[in-house]
């Protein structure tokens, strides 16, 4: 009776730990009764038999993992969309169809899949699996004959924390910037390696330092490609790889646990010079801007990320009021060559008369400038909760990269203004539906009336319509989501 009562103590400790702590500790405790003399060296050894005859049984117990693995995190979301957009174009030059040719509905579906392991040694892994192959979106349209799907990678990272203070990151990642979708578009992954540093002089204020070196188009170095119909002193393009390079120091003040302020004043920039490789989209639009369904235009200018230095400064304010949550948002970029990329890169004379024209209009134009202000009272997190939230903002021509802006405002389009409004609702803790409104409209006007005829194909004024042919765009999103 004495023996069964230490066996029944014993492995009630055991089972104290938690089934998934069990493998991890209970060698420790069960050689601390055998030193107590509670156990015998052979009791021990047959409750950690039954208890390991036991865990296997689980499904926990099903999942071998290696010992270098000590914590796995699987997790994965689902969407259903209905969507309406409305375009219409800037010039009736480039488009003189009928104007329904730009409206469409279409329904869509979103999945991922990812895991996130943390190793010994401070290191952290993780990929994840999405439908569709787009950069900035999953989204997946139905309605191809019962079409079957593939499936894509949409990460794979690998980080290390050697220290409290900084954290490495290399591969395809999380964006690791603070932004909002002025600048970039919350579904894209960007490439390549990230530094993120972190530091609290304070018990109220932080600050550190985010850097990131991300390889925007990889072009064959010795392929040595030559272009015609660019006058740029040479019809040899520079193919050297393109790299992104981005720097932020995030700061925040807390001046309670619900009330703080950020800001994160950064820096991005692109090396490598001109290049023929890229294709980049830069919104879903057909050809000449009339809607394809989710076709996108493709920029194939050999300067596409040239000129392209620009100053970012996002921020928020939190407070509580009326026990909601208030959240005050910001962003503003501004492109120092914002003047060079409209002339030398948007308006570069490739000997097309219209491009010529173009030009000539637009020479003093300077849109280098963009800005984004908003408001959202409420939070997402269980059952019952809900929020909303609206935001207004400008996007001059030259101010931000058309390729990792939001591909849902304005359908990447530069040259834009307008508002963004999104309603959410939790109807159980894993189930959301939610209804967001985008209007906008042209920031300048009659950019391309000057042009008489429609661009030749691969002109640079095809390129440079591609990026602002619309005068107004409307879009509606109702979705239903699901996490697991």
């Amino acid at each position: 009776m004495k023996t069964l009562t230490k066996r029944i103590l014993a492995l009630v400790g055991v089972l104290a730990l938690g089934i998934t702590a069990m493998h991890a500790q209970e060698d420790a405790l069960l050689d601390a009764l055998v030193k107590k003399g509670v156990l015998s060296d052979q009791e021990a050894e047959d409750i950690r038999a039954n208890i390991a005859k036991d865990y296997a049984q689980t499904p926990a117990g099903k999942l071998s993992l290696s010992n270098h693995i000590t914590q796995l995190k699987i997790y994965g979301d689902a969407r259903m969309r209905y969507e309406y957009l409305d375009e219409s174009p800037q010039s009736k030059t480039f488009n003189a169809v009928d104007p329904t040719a730009n409206q469409t509905t279409r329904y869509r579906y979103r999945i991922r899949v990812g895991a996130d392991y943390t190793f010994t040694d401070n290191f952290m892994a993780g990929f994840e699996l999405e439908s569709s192959t787009a950069g900035d979106s999953a989204n997946q349209s139905m309605g191809n004959g019962f079409s079957k799907y593939p499936i894509n990678v949409g990460l794979v990272y690998l980080q290390w924390k050697p220290t409290d203070w900084l954290t490495l990151v290399g591969g395809k990642q999380r964006n690791p910037l603070y932004t909002t979708d002025l600048v970039w578009d919350p579904d894209i992954n960007p490439e390549g390696a990230a530094e993120l540093l972190s530091f609290h002089p304070t018990d109220e204020f932080s600050i550190g330092l985010t850097a990131g070196q991300f390889i925007y188009a990889d072009n064959g170095e010795n392929s040595g490609d030559s272009i015609t119909g660019f006058t740029n002193g040479s019809t040899t393009v520079n193919n050297n790889d393109v790299w992104m390079f981005a720097e932020q120091v995030p700061m925040q003040f807390n001046f309670d646990k619900d009330t703080f302020v950020k800001e994160v004043p950064g820096f991005l920039t692109y090396m490598g010079g001109g290049n023929a490789n890229i294709s980049a989209s830069v919104g879903a639009a057909g050809s000449n801007g009339v809607f394809g369904g989710g076709s996108a235009v493709t920029y194939t200018n050999v300067h596409a990320s040239d000129a392209l230095a620009i100053i970012t400064a996002p921020g928020e304010f939190d407070w509580k009021a009326w026990d909601q949550p208030f959240r005050l948002y910001w962003d503003f970029a501004l492109n120092l060559d914002g003047k060079d990329r409209i002339q030398n890169v948007y308006l570069f004379p490739d000997g097309n008369a219209g491009t010529t024209a173009l030009r000539n209009q637009n020479w003093n134009l300077g849109d280098n400038v963009a800005w984004l202000a908003g408001l959202q009272v409420g939070q997402n997190k269980k059952k019952g909760d809900w929020s909303i939230k609206g935001d207004y903002r400008q996007v001059g021509l030259a101010a931000v990269d058309p390729n990792i802006n939001d591909s849902d405002f304005a359908d990447s389009y530069l040259n834009q203004q307008g508002i963004k409004v999104q309603s959410v609702y939790n109807f159980t803790d894993f189930l959301t539906g939610s209804v967001t409104y985008f209007n906008t409209w042209n920031y300048k006007s009659n950019l391309f009336d000057s042009l008489t005829a429609a661009p030749t194909a691969g002109s640079n004024a095809a390129a440079v319509y591609a990026l602002a042919p619309a005068n107004t765009t409307q879009r509606v999103q109702v979705d239903l989501q699901w996490k697991f």
